[in-house]
Order: C-alpha cells, then structure tokens, then sequence
C-alpha cells in the first residue's frame, strides 16, 4: 500500500506535526481491541531536514534527492503500526540487561501555538488562561532540554517492568514529543509524550497545568512504556478487557513511582487520588465506580453518565484490581515475589497473543497464596466477583485499639475492626500496620472480614517490647475502600 499527501500529518509550525493518521491510517481490524498480531514493512520518504520514528527497528536510512528515505520492520508481529514527524533531537542510550535502546526525541523548535502564546506574554496581554498574565516570564520554553529526562524515565521503566513482569516483546523503544499537551500514547516500540511534559514545572505552573493533575506529569512516561507490556506485548482481547491494558499500565506506574521516589506519602497520594477519580461525582452527577464494571470498558460513556465516566473507571478501578492482588500477595518474607512469578507467568503464556479477563484470573489463581483462597476452592471467584463483575466499595473503621504489656513485657494488642457497606457475601482479608516507635510502618496481617461485620481480637507481639504508636488500616491502599 502507498499513501501520500498532506493529509496524513498536520504542520504546527516550527518543523513541529501532528500525526493525524495514528490509529486507522492503514487498513485494520482492531475493532477497538489489540488482539490481531502481523509484521509491518515500512518506508518513509520526508524532507532531509527531518526525521521519522516509527514502530518497528530502522533498517537503513539514505539521502535520496532532497529526501531523507528510511525502512523500518517489526521485529515481532505487532497489533499495530505507527509513526512520528517532525524536525527531531535524539539522545539514545543502550541498556545491558535488558538489552534494549531506549531513545528520547524532541523538537528543536516550538510549534506556533508555543510562539504566539510567548508572543503575547511578551507583549504583556492582560490574561491568558488562569495563570499567565502580565509580567509573567516563559522563557523559550524549549522542550529538548528535558530530553535526557524523558530518556532516563524510560530507562529505568524498562528495567523495572522488566523485572517485575519479564521482557516484553521487544528491544526497542522511542519515546517522541508531540504538540498535544492532554495526553499520551503508546505503540510497539514508539511512545507519544504529551509537550507539556517536557517542559520544567515552572513553565507548567504559568500555563496553569499543575493544578488538579494528580501527578499525572511524574507519571505520564512510566504509564506509556508500561503499555509496551499492557496492550502491546500482551494485547487485550476485546473492549470487555481493555481495562487490563489501560489499569495495568496505571498500576505499573505506581510501582515506578514506589521505586524511584521512595517517599510513601507519593506512594499513597497516588492511590488516594486513583480512589477520588472513582469516587468523585462528574457534572452528571455519577461516580465512576457506581456507573457499572469495569468490563463493560467504554459502553458505559454516554450522553446520560457522561463521557468521562469510563476514562475515570478504567484506569483507575483495573489499577486497583491489580494493586490489591499485589497487597494480597505481599509478605515479609518474599517481598514481591509471588506477584513478580505471577506476573511474568501472565506475559509469557500470553506475548503476542489477546488475554481476556479470565485468562487473567486463571494466571491469579494459578499463583494464588492460601490468605487468598477464602472460599477454600482455590478459586478468586470471590475477588473478582466484587471488584471486576462488580461495584462493590467497602467502608472500614478500627471502632478500637489499645496497646498493653502482658506479664513477660511483650505488648497486647487489643483491636475491633468493623466492615460496612456491602452486601452479606464480601469478604475481604484487610490489613493491619502498625506504627512502630522508632516511625517505622509494619504489616502485623490480615483480617478476615465477610458481609457488615466486625472482628475483635487481642494478639500479644511476642518480642515486643516497645509499644507502638498507633495501628492502621488499609495504609498501603491495599483495598479499594471508601474514605475513612
């Protein structure tokens, strides 16, 4: 097939454009899912001046007349192909373990939206948008001085999710600005930065893009790489399970995000927000979480809910899915590691090939712990029956809690612990920590909890002889729950 013209990318000025023909520029039957696998064969003739990332690795790149002609080839049958324009810098760098190469482009030059808005901060305008007015100073706001920050981020990601849920299919990976500044998108082996990204926070902050982002900026590039895992090395079988490609890469987000910052508090403010989008009523007046499951993917956005409503349910709610399985699987003594073996079973079995739902929850309950099998079947059924099929949002109160010494000096813990809000089949193993006195948080376990209920127990803390400050509930975010 060749295809030519104008149409396929829109000029933003400054050697800057926008790729019109991303998703349906090439006959395809994705039908809204990533699931159908074929190898891409591609060949681009752009201006010398220029440079082209696409899916696929560069096979050859030559001058011909005042072209700049360059061939690129799958490496592995990929679910889609695709391809980024415009007047590039490139840093690169080449990781040992993985093997992978990890690129970073950004435009040398602003687009026109970018220079006019300089344009009239510099000729002082009394307002512009909720923060830029007069006086205020933007600089050149140049995007490829963040280049070498979007290269690293991407570097680590691919280590991370590497070692948390194995190698993807493939080596390769460019991670390109566009001019769109309210989103992100990945690829195989070619990932779309938003612009705002790149640049520095001071900048964000004139334009007004740092309030009520929940972090999005911090996470915007570990979220698109993980989808070289969540869609694209594993595809999703149908609209049913895109909550596993969108959730999952949210989710791998947060383990970058536990990884790198190791601060808790980022940690927590992160799943607190995931929970507020669930739970935030929009301008129709619906909460996300109630509106239906996350199965139900994008059938749920509608003139009467409103179209946010599957965009606030998806990500979060299937990051969350995968979040309490990964709380439920935590121990001191292996960390991570049953979820690790889980999650790398889960893209073996299924690279290059569509997973629906269940076959997700059969890789669960393959790898699932003994706290996990509540209904003594070793089945999730219980789990994903509230949370995936369901709607459910518990509510939980430590209604008491008390710290005594018992004859030996080790301390007594004495606690009631109540559930709310859901119907007589939930049950829930939640957690407990407590908060050591050297400032320490510990998990002491699980409680098992069935329908409106409430568990009262006194446990002694062999070896303990300090008393701790306090105990917690729910610390981690472990549960999706509503706010205490």
């Amino acid at each position: 097939m060749t295809y030519h013209g104008k149409e396929a990318v829109s000029n933003e000025g400054g050697g800057n454009y926008f790729p019109i023909a991303r998703e349906d520029w090439y006959p395809n039957n994705t039908n809204g899912a990533l699931g159908e696998y074929t190898t891409y064969d591609m060949k681009f003739h752009v201006p010398k001046n220029m440079k082209v990332a696409a899916t696929g690795v560069l096979v050859s790149e030559a001058t011909e007349g005042g072209e700049n002609v360059t061939v690129w080839k799958s490496e592995v049958p990929q679910t889609v192909a695709g391809f980024n324009f415009g007047k590039f810098k490139m840093e690169e760098a080449k990781l040992a373990n993985p093997e992978y190469v990890v690129q970073s482009f950004a435009n040398q030059e602003p687009p026109d939206w970018v220079t006019g808005l300089q344009h009239a901060v510099n000729d002082e305008m009394p307002s512009i948008g909720s923060h830029v007015g007069s006086g205020v100073a933007l600089g050149t706001m140049s995007t490829t001085g963040l280049i070498k920050k979007a290269l690293a981020e991407g570097e680590v990601a691919v280590q991370l999710y590497s070692d948390y849920f194995g190698p993807s299919s493939y080596k390769h990976l460019a991670l390109t600005q566009q001019t769109a500044c309210n989103y992100g998108q990945s690829w195989p082996e070619l990932v779309w930065i938003p612009m705002c990204y790149f640049f520095d926070t001071t900048v964000r902050h004139s334009l007004g893009m740092d309030w009520g982002d929940r972090g999005y900026w911090k996470v915007v590039t570990p979220h698109e790489v993980a989808h070289q895992w969540w869609g694209h090395t594993v595809g999703f079988s149908s609209y049913r399970d895109q909550w596993m490609s969108e959730g999952f890469a949210d989710m791998s987000a947060s383990i970058y995000l536990q990884m790198i910052e190791k601060n808790p508090k980022k940690f927590a403010e992160f799943w607190n927000d995931e929970r507020l989008l669930l739970t935030e009523r929009n301008k129709e007046g619906f909460r996300a979480i109630d509106a239906g499951p996350v199965t139900l993917g994008y059938r749920l956005s509608n003139t009467r809910t409103g179209f946010d409503i599957t965009r606030r349910l998806i990500y979060p709610k299937g990051a969350y899915i995968l979040h309490m399985i990964r709380m439920m699987m935590w121990d001191h003594k292996n960390g991570d590691q049953n979820f690790k073996l889980m999650m790398q079973d889960f893209v073996k079995t299924y690279a290059g090939k569509a997973a629906t739902t269940e076959d997700f929850k059969a890789i669960v309950e393959k790898h699932m712990t003994p706290d996990m099998d509540i209904d003594g079947n070793h089945r999730m059924d219980w789990f994903f029956n509230e949370y995936v099929y369901g709607t459910a949002l518990p509510a939980y109160h430590m209604d008491s809690a008390s710290f005594d010494k018992d004859a030996n000096g080790d301390v007594v813990f004495s606690f009631k612990l109540s559930q709310s809000g859901v119907d007589e089949k939930f049950a829930m193993p939640v957690p407990i920590y407590l908060e050591t006195a050297d400032g320490r948080t510990v998990l002491l376990g699980r409680a098992r909890l069935i329908g409106n209920s409430f568990v009262e127990q006194k446990i002694t803390l062999r070896g303990w002889k300090n008393t701790p400050k306090r105990a917690l509930v729910n610390y981690n975010y472990d549960v999706l729950a509503a706010a205490n």
